[in-house]
């Protein structure tokens, strides 16, 4: 009588094709659906909600809030890079820069969980602000060690930028310069238009819609680069899931 197969002896193949340029085109789509709402949501607060719906559509799609959809967008696809980032490690492990490539995934870890639960927040101090007498563009005081932070970051991987293929070091630079100009420089120019218009202000919101609109818009091109380049290094990935009742 023929034994029954045993269930490890299976092997079950999920295909899944991750096109680069697909993919960058349908992140690029959901980042402008994402700003259009949040301009409208922008609009509403400036009306002070003119009818009941624009508070609920307001909180959900705000640029400007915390835990809503594009807070988990932007967390979301920040946890897709770093995943491409582990895939790139495990490929690289012989490499002189792997270290550098192990680092990167998690500071994207870090920049994932950053954008889902604000913990950079902490380092808004008001009255170290008021004490230093700090530059409006210091309103956020977060900034102070986020600038210092991405300098020590630029010089560190200054090496193994140059050492990466032209079109990935393009790409990775023209991602890590419109990412840092939403993220760190918008964020210091709001704190000077809400010096001079107000946190209500109508060029004060549209600064914030324009600092959103370029952090998405820099971790797109960013999961481009990463998609790129892994297609360069492996035309296919395997990935082993075990199960285990213990």
């Amino acid at each position: 009588m023929r034994m029954q197969q045993k269930a490890s002896d299976y092997n079950i193949e999920l295909p899944i094709h991750l096109c680069a340029k697909t993919i960058a085109r349908r992140l690029m789509a959901a980042v402008i659906c994402l700003t259009l709402a949040g301009a409208l949501s922008a609009y509403f607060w400036f009306t002070e909600f003119s009818f009941p719906a624009s508070k609920w559509f307001y909180e959900l799609f705000s640029l400007d809030e915390e835990l809503n959809i594009p807070a988990w967008y932007s967390a979301f696809s920040l946890l897709f890079c770093s995943g491409l980032l582990k895939a790139i490690t495990a490929i690289k492990t012989e490499d002189r820069y792997f270290s550098r490539w192990k680092t990167l995934y998690f500071i994207f870890v870090y920049l994932s969980l950053d954008e889902a639960f604000s913990f950079h927040e902490l380092l808004i101090i008001p009255s170290v602000r008021e004490s230093l007498n700090l530059n409006p563009i210091f309103f956020q005081t977060w900034v102070i060690p986020g600038a210092i932070l991405v300098g020590v970051f630029a010089f560190n991987y200054l090496k193994f930028w140059l050492h990466l293929p032209y079109k990935t070091r393009y790409l990775f630079l023209i991602a890590a310069v419109v990412y840092v100009s939403g993220t760190l420089g918008m964020e210091m120019v709001g704190g000077l238009l809400r010096e001079d218009f107000g946190r209500r202000g109508l060029i004060t919101l549209i600064g914030i819609v324009v600092e959103e609109f370029l952090e998405m818009t820099g971790i797109v091109i960013f999961t481009y680069a990463l998609l790129a380049y892994l297609s360069s290094l492996r035309e296919s990935l395997q990935i082993k899931i075990y199960i285990s009742e213990n």
